[in-house]
């Protein structure tokens, strides 16, 4: 047993037998010629030497395709209703699609006026187109009249009457709207002033404010009109027992306030309703028979614009109708 073991360890340090290629009969074509082994320096023939491997080719990380990649094109969507863009030789650098872009982005009317509205009596009458307006308005009204008899008698004295006032207005756009290339007022206010008469021949001065805000850019826009004044009393009849009663003269008087609103139509006229409220003079020093007392009115009538001649007559027909069929208590 012992001489096995050396004798097995010789055999398997021997080299394995080397395997030599073989021809097969059934190739369809003839095996190239093999090549001359080459000899050793004693003249003994070489060994044969299997030839090495030949390693494949590594797999490509990205092989190629033949497809072709796809073209990816972005359009921009087309405009609704836009005409095609025209390049024009000089400034200004935009057209017509570019301005309706500005317009909705500021919010700006798609189509603004190209020709302007011209205003009625070239701006004597209050219309939205005009600026700066200098008016000359009538008033004919209806009076509710009220009046404290006398210092010691608190009775009210009550009867109908009527008021005619003439004013004079200067209406300055505080408010305007622009619509494309032009400008409209949208609301007025300025001073105003004139006179107050009445069935006694009582004439008051007025002074104060006036105002109109205008509802749309029409010919005939309605609008609203206000007015605020302090009012006085310039000339009346005397009523004392003197030489001088029932004469017409100037008189005394605090300062008393005034104030209506009414509906317009275009500046030409407007219906009112307002009041007025005259303060008593009580300066002890001043007689009983010189006094003025408290009174006031409630009215409801018609204002308008003298230039296109109705208001004017209208007025003047109701002062000479007061004076002659009013009787004043």
């Amino acid at each position: 047993m012992n001489l096995l073991i050396p004798v097995l360890a010789a055999m398997s340090l021997q080299a394995p037998p080397v395997q030599r290629p073989t021809t097969s009969t059934t190739a369809a074509a003839p095996a190239a010629a093999p090549a001359p082994t080459p000899a050793t320096s004693d003249g003994a023939p070489a060994p044969d030497v299997a030839p090495a491997p030949v390693p494949a080719d590594p797999p490509a990380i990205n092989p190629p395709t033949t497809e072709p990649a796809p073209v990816v094109t972005t359009t921009s969507p087309p405009q609704l209703n836009a005409p095609p863009r025209a390049e024009k030789p000089g400034p200004p650098f935009y057209n017509e699609a570019d301005m309706q872009a500005l317009r909705a982005r500021y919010g700006l009317e798609a189509d603004p006026p190209k020709v302007e509205r011209k205003p009625k009596f070239r701006c004597w009458v209050a219309d939205p187109t005009c600026g700066f307006v200098l008016e000359l308005n009538a008033t004919s009204a209806y009076a509710y009249r009220l009046r404290q008899g006398n210092v010691d008698n608190p009775d009210v004295v009550r009867w109908n009457s009527a008021r005619i006032q003439y004013d004079i207005w200067f209406s300055i756009p505080t408010l305007v709207e622009t619509r494309g290339k032009y400008r409209f007022t949208r609301l007025s206010l300025g001073p105003k002033g004139g006179i107050i008469a009445s069935d006694n021949r009582d004439i008051w001065g007025n002074f104060g404010l006036a105002g109109r805000y205008w509802f749309s850019r029409k010919a005939f826009a309605p609008s609203l009109e206000f007015t605020a004044a302090l009012v006085f009393k310039v000339a009346s009849t005397v009523k004392s027992s003197s030489e001088a009663n029932g004469t017409f003269d100037n008189v005394r008087s605090p300062m008393g306030i005034t104030a209506d609103i009414g509906v317009g139509l275009g500046g030409f006229g407007s219906l009112i309703i307002g009041g007025q409220f005259d303060a008593p003079l009580a300066r002890t020093d001043v007689p009983d028979s010189q006094k003025i007392f408290p009174s006031g009115m409630f009215f409801l009538g018609f204002r308008g614009n003298i230039v296109w001649g109705a208001p004017a007559a209208l007025a003047i027909g109701a002062h000479a109708g007061a004076l002659r069929g009013v009787t004043t208590p």
